[in-house]
């Protein structure tokens, strides 16, 4: 009896040390939004007045970014982003587009800078996992990526850049 209860309460232990571990480890997180489907629209506006709005880039490859700057495999998963943009910042038919879960404005903007974003669409509302952004996108977990074609289509999804990478070259033919 006694061997049953400590058995039991190390599963209870456990089990809160496994999602915390899992939550930091990039390559982890699972997407709902089903592929391929049409990027929800929806047309946000932020506490300091940027909008979000991916549909405004139709006709282009637009790289969709979920992060904060409170998940370590975010942070790892930014200098994997930064490759990539540095492949196709002088391409005008790639977009890069990060939507931050954060709630704490100066350590969104500190992330941003510390791993040198340099892309031009940040967008943060401070609303962490209830703001409307990640709602539409059925975000549950950070990172998340998702590769968005010219004509508006979600066409992958993944929790590190290395998965919708290979793509990108295909859908700018």
């Amino acid at each position: 009896m006694k061997n049953r209860i400590l058995t039991a309460l190390g599963l209870l232990l456990a089990l809160p040390i496994f999602f915390i571990i899992y939550s930091f480890f990039p390559g982890q997180a699972t997407t709902h939004l089903k592929t391929p489907t049409s990027a929800p629209t929806l047309l946000v506006m932020d506490g300091q007045g940027d909008t979000f709005n991916v549909t405004k880039f139709k006709g282009k490859v637009v790289i969709l970014n979920f992060w904060a700057s409170w998940s370590k495999a975010s942070r790892l998963e930014n200098k994997n982003l930064l490759r990539i943009y540095q492949k196709y910042k002088n391409n005008n038919k790639v977009v890069f587009y990060s939507v931050s879960l954060d709630t704490d404005e100066q350590s969104w903007k500190a992330a941003i800078e510390e791993d040198e974003c340099k892309w031009l669409n940040h967008y943060c509302d401070f609303k962490k996992y209830n703001s409307p952004v990640a709602i539409a996108y059925e975000i549950k977990t950070i990172p998340t990526f998702y590769l968005i074609d010219k004509s508006s289509m979600v066409t992958k999804s993944g929790a590190n850049v290395a998965d919708i990478e290979a793509a990108i070259d295909g859908l700018l033919k």
